[in-house]
């Protein structure tokens, strides 16, 4: 039987390994390596998500949002809310991932030019140069991700203690990073062209080399639509519900919020959604003698239930982010007493949640305002978007100063950073407040009839002595009716009567004195950065 020449070509057997020139090695490199470097990025994506959603481990882009966050000024801070609005949260962190991906393509001409692979290679299996380099990349960004984001390190979506949980991250972020290094390696020396060794025929390692890049091809697009998955899966877990604040129905604001009804911010894309299992309180620092509770351990000390309102230092004059309930849980001076008290020097109180929240004050002030450690919010177990399963109230503080989710609670002899105090915000007393609720803005009022002019007033625990009502733009002022306090920590509901005898617009207005005798001042301030301040205002025609 005759052999034909094209057989003999198709089995020939390549026995000399002949190097391309340096400049077609290069523009190889320059082609390949972002596509191995796309592929072992979106490989960290999916491993990322995988970790976040199923044990809780922050991804390096919630650390980088986290980092950022506290190192920019209140006034970048809006302009960022504002130029995402209204996708403030979710907008910032695609954009992170994006950079994150596009990062690890770059890194691919890096990852090339240190392994420095001579072309064409000698078979799919990485050299020792190769291995060396993908863990030194490892161990790189491992070690840049853990000293930039140790602060962000203590956070768990299930509710792991600050030791376990920064331990936890760092080992996610290991995880997350030697993905990324291994991918980038096999699938940069799978790309690269081959030299068929002595035996083998050209042909067959066509058919390897044309099986191998369709290998990384179909890891790239499997990981690419893991990617998209897990993004949608995040975002079905997204806090859509920030700044919720329903209107009281017909104007009539219930002395007690119903916990659907009660406001409720954060600053999470995602809330925790602690298991009790795993969670702990933590007393420790400058404390007699430190330790730690189970949730049910927890509930086993003296408590106490009172009525607390919380407003949220971004509601407006007139605004609708404030609420009250009734709290239950052991006093902070009960919990520390039970702990041998403060040590000398310990002069503030730390205050850490599992979303990785830190909120600092000095000791003194805190424990004037006989803080309430709850774990019980209108006779129900917190919901979780109120933190279950502790919570911190300080009455006379804005809702920032109120941490969700506490699982640490530290004296210490320093200030202790935070989110909004780093970035400015105001962390003093809250400001005497009244809102007009009935009323409604723009509406009618009918001559001649008596019309209930209603609403509420607050002033943090200092109470509230007076509310006065003013119908013609604050040229004269009548004192309103207050309904009793439900406690020193609540807010005052409060009515007068108007039987308007002349028609036209009218220009209502109201301002209330604390129980110290200082009157609600007049001067107008917006939200940002110290909270609102100044009379509520309404327009109403009288027909």
């Amino acid at each position: 039987m005759q052999t034909t020449s094209t057989d003999l070509a198709q089995h020939a057997m390549v026995s000399t390994r002949v190097l391309y020139s340096r400049l077609r090695s290069i523009l190889i490199s320059i082609l390949l390596a972002p596509a191995a470097g796309l592929a072992a990025s979106l490989g960290a994506v999916v491993t990322m998500g995988v970790l976040r959603l199923g044990l809780g481990i922050p991804t390096p882009v919630e650390l980088f949002g986290d980092f950022v966050l506290k190192h920019i000024d209140v006034g970048t801070f809006i302009r960022l809310l504002e130029r995402f609005a209204p996708h403030s949260k979710t907008g910032p962190l695609s954009l992170a991932l994006l950079g994150m991906i596009a990062l690890g393509v770059v890194l691919g001409w890096l990852y090339a030019v240190i392994a420095l692979v001579k072309l064409p290679t000698s078979g799919y299996r990485p050299a020792r140069r190769e291995w060396l380099t993908a863990s030194a990349f490892t161990l790189a960004m491992a070690t840049l991700g853990i000293v930039l984001f140790w602060d962000e390190l203590r956070q768990n979506l299930f509710g792991l203690t600050v030791g376990w949980a920064t331990l936890v991250s760092a080992l996610g972020l290991v995880a997350d990073f030697a993905i990324y290094a291994l991918v980038l390696c096999l699938a940069y020396r799978a790309l690269l062209p081959k030299v068929a060794r002595n035996g083998v025929a050209v042909v067959v390692v066509q058919r390897r080399q044309w099986l191998a890049r369709a290998g990384v091809a179909a890891l790239t697009l499997g990981t690419g639509a893991g990617t998209l998955g897990l993004v949608q899966g995040y975002l079905q877990e997204y806090a859509s519900y920030d700044g919720f604040s329903p209107a009281p129905p017909n104007g009539f604001t219930p002395p007690i919020t119903p916990n659907s009804e009660h406001y409720v911010v954060t600053q999470n894309t995602i809330d925790p959604t602690v298991n009790t299992d795993l969670w702990r309180l933590e007393i420790v620092g400058l404390v007699g003698t430190s330790g730690s509770y189970t949730y049910a351990e927890l509930q086993q000390l003296p408590s106490t239930s009172r009525a607390i309102t919380l407003e949220c230092i971004a509601n407006e004059v007139g605004g609708r982010l404030m609420s009250t309930a009734i709290w239950q849980g052991v006093t902070l001076r009960t919990l520390l007493e039970k702990h041998g008290g403060a040590q000398v020097g310990a002069s503030y109180i730390a205050f850490s949640s599992v979303d990785g929240y830190t909120m600092s004050l000095p000791l003194n002030e805190v424990l004037a305002e006989e803080p309430l450690l709850a774990w019980q919010m209108n006779g129900q177990p917190l919901p979780y978007r109120h933190g279950f399963p502790l919570r911190v109230l300080i009455p006379g503080r804005y809702g920032e100063e109120n941490p969700k989710w506490v699982t640490r609670i530290v004296l210490t002899d320093h200030f202790v950073g935070g989110l909004y105090a780093d970035q400015g915000w105001y962390h003093g007393f809250l400001h005497t407040t009244s809102r007009i609720d009935r009323p409604a803005p723009d509406g009618q009022v009918v001559l001649g009839s008596v019309t209930e002019i209603g609403g509420i007033a607050f002033a943090g625990n200092r109470g509230i002595q007076q509310v006065e009502v003013s119908v013609d733009g604050g040229l004269t002022w009548q004192i309103a009716t207050l309904q009793p306090a439900l406690s020193q920590d609540a807010w005052v509901l409060w009515a007068w009567p108007w039987k308007p005898t002349l028609a036209g617009a009218y220009t209502l207005m109201a301002r209330a004195t604390d129980g110290t005798g200082a009157v609600q001042t007049s001067q107008k301030q917006g939200t940002v950065p110290n909270g609102a301040k100044g009379y509520p205002v309404i327009q109403v025609t009288v027909a």
